[in-house]
């Protein structure tokens, strides 16, 4: 009777335990689907906080020139992609790039935007009007103000997002090489009688995630501007391969 009584315990403790490694195992559907909520949680994490600090900055150190420097930030990353007109992924990367940032404006001109921000810049808070009247025009203003700057933000944030997408075949070359990289090295350390090395194995993987992910919400909400991408995205293909490597390479030894 005892004996009977402690082994349904075990039953299920064990039968818990499949239960919760079922649910943490992921298929490659459930594997794409979290990437692409991921990747719209991403961007639209970018633009609001691109927004927030392009607006910060317009009442702070950039005094009222929030609005020109958004403009200024989708003039200049449609230069450089005008600098490498093909992709391996896109025939026309300007033409895409220009199509990605007519389709984010849409919802603005749906919501009439563009004619408040038309109407709010005609006024002249200064008028010799009451008071109140005087602080309507000022937040009328101001909230036009904000308006064109989430424009141009979410305008800056889908083009370096398809930057980010002309980058892919540069990250899945940099992953291959950083697989092999790592493969060759466990396989030396293997037959060699090398140590392993959990410690660094999950450091090392946490920082490929890292790099793949948390730079590349950072790069699509940078608020300043005067930096190539192209130099961001051969920095952050390095820090990808070299992690990579030392995950791979620090793999178990015998599986």
């Amino acid at each position: 009777m005892s004996a009977s009584t402690s082994a349904r315990p075990t039953r299920a403790s064990s039968a818990a335990s499949a239960g919760a490694h079922q649910a943490r195992s992921r298929g490659p559907l459930g594997t794409l689907v979290d990437l692409a909520v991921g990747l719209v949680f991403a961007t639209f994490t970018s633009w609001v906080f691109g927004t927030a600090l392009t607006i910060v900055g317009d009442h702070t150190f950039w005094k009222g020139e929030g609005v020109s420097r958004a403009r200024t930030a989708v003039a200049e990353d449609f230069g450089y992609i005008r600098g490498f007109p093909r992709s391996l992924l896109v025939e026309d990367t300007v033409g895409f790039a220009r199509d990605l940032a007519e389709l984010v404006t849409r919802p603005y001109v749906w919501l009439h935007a563009p004619r408040f921000i038309a109407r709010a810049d005609a006024i002249d808070p200064d008028a010799e009007t009451r008071a109140q009247a005087r602080t309507a025009r000022r937040i009328v203003k101001e909230a036009g103000r904000w308006v064109e700057i989430s424009l141009y933000v979410a305008q800056d944030t889908v083009i370096r997002l398809a930057i980010a997408f002309y980058a892919v075949p540069a990250f899945a070359m940099a992953i291959l090489l950083g697989l092999v990289d790592g493969l060759v090295r466990r396989d030396l350390r293997k037959w060699s009688g090398g140590r392993e090395s959990s410690f660094v194995y999950h450091h090392s993987k946490r920082f490929t995630w890292w790099f793949l992910t948390a730079g590349f919400t950072a790069y699509l909400a940078w608020p300043f501007g005067g930096f190539n991408p192209a130099y961001l995205v051969l920095a952050f293909a390095i820090l990808v391969a070299a992690s990579l490597s030392t995950t791979a390479s620090t793999f178990k030894k015998y599986l």
